[in-house]
């Protein structure tokens, strides 16, 4: 099926783990210093992991993928979600011309 999942541009990505942080789904991990799509069914597409990235490393594209494995969304806690929410909006505030 076709859908919005993340690409990360691994030449531009510096390694700082903010997008694998911001992954509710941990879909992304750190490999051999630079961030990766570890699981793309985990991949939620919402973007999180655009909005924390310094170097502009991530974005998403509409492409053939495994259906999104949404099993993830009942583990997350109202907490955990307002903390990514938090996360993400200061991000974008700091990003902002």
């Amino acid at each position: 099926m076709k859908r919005l999942i993340v690409s990360i541009n691994r030449e531009r990505c510096i390694g700082c783990g903010k997008c694998v942080e911001a992954c509710l789904a941990k879909a992304l991990a750190i490999i051999d210093g630079r961030a990766m799509l570890i699981n793309e069914r985990m991949c939620d597409g919402f973007g999180s992991c655009i909005a924390v990235c310094p170097s502009h490393a991530i974005e998403l594209v509409y492409r053939e993928a495994e259906p999104f494995d949404n099993s993830i969304l009942r583990s997350l806690t109202l907490d955990k979600l307002l903390k990514n929410l938090e996360l993400t909006s200061r991000s974008l505030l700091r990003n902002t011309p």
